[in-house]
């Protein structure tokens, strides 16, 4: 069984330009990633910055990659889920500091399609990427603060941010030997439809302004038996919303939601069956 997988591995890598072996084992897999993402994220309004989020939270993972035999198409489709406590700093409308715990649930998807050109020991791939994200902030979520200095009670509150993301994308993998690979991957796009809505007034929808979306990542991959690869990766994504439209409230009150900037480091270790 195993000899008849390496024949049909080296068969159907017999492309123009064809991509080494251990590429494309290393890109034929179902894994699953333990980790956790660091979340740093502010907003800025008027050269000031109203609130922001920092801290890192534990993180799992699921992806599947398919690099054709016959055709050095490559498929990508993953799902990345992150929960737990992050420091929010802010302050209250009347300028008292607000400092909390944030609880956070992250749900990040995507897809992507690319096409391997072989250099050698080298491959090059460039491609697209779509995906989906999600954050819900539930802001004092462990109890309502009492500040007596503005002699208010903060209650705990719901926020959450959406969009989807269009992005090209360029891989760079080199097979340090039959067993290990090195990737360095990069992608630049957009982010598309982006929205945030918040308990504190149902029914509202803030539509943001779209901005660029970025991310790189390094990931090294080691065949450690057979079918049973590990790996070590990580990743850096940076993305902005635009301030949103004023949305009236009441017949005084006007809301809207400022300029912000997300950055996101995600810290992998990875067990994946490949094919």
């Amino acid at each position: 069984m195993v000899a008849a997988g390496l024949l049909l591995a080296s068969c159907g890598t017999a492309w123009a330009g064809e991509v080494n072996t251990a590429i494309v084992n290393a890109d034929r897999y179902l894994s699953v990633q333990l980790g956790g993402m660091q979340q740093n994220y502010r907003e800025t309004y008027n050269g000031t910055v109203p609130d922001k989020e920092q801290g890192t939270i534990p993180s799992i993972g699921i992806e599947y990659s398919l690099l054709g035999l016959d055709r050095p198409f490559r498929f990508v489709l993953g799902l990345n889920y992150a929960s737990g406590d992050t420091h929010y700093i802010g302050s209250l409308q009347n300028g008292t500091p607000f400092n909390t715990v944030t609880g956070n649930h992250i749900l990040d998807a995507h897809i992507g399609l690319g096409y391997a050109f072989g250099f050698g020991s080298f491959a090059l791939i460039p491609g697209v990427e779509y995906g989906e994200h999600s954050w819900t902030r539930n802001i004092s979520h462990n109890a309502d603060i009492y500040y007596p200095a503005a002699n208010t009670v903060v209650a705990g509150g719901q926020e959450r941010y959406g969009n989807q993301y269009a992005a090209f994308t360029l891989d760079g993998q080199f097979a340090i030997n039959q067993v290990t690979v090195l990737s360095l991957s990069g992608a630049y796009g957009t982010t598309l439809n982006p929205t945030m809505t918040n308990s504190s007034h149902p029914g509202l929808t803030y539509y943001l302004g779209t901005k660029p979306w970025a991310r790189i990542g390094l990931k090294l991959d080691y065949a450690a038996y057979e079918n049973l690869h590990l790996g070590v990766g990580v990743s850096y994504t940076r993305f902005k919303y635009g301030m949103s439209g004023q949305y009236p409230v009441s017949s005084t009150l006007l809301t809207f939601e400022p300029n912000s900037e997300t950055q996101q480091t995600n810290f992998d270790l990875t067990l994946s069956y490949n094919f």
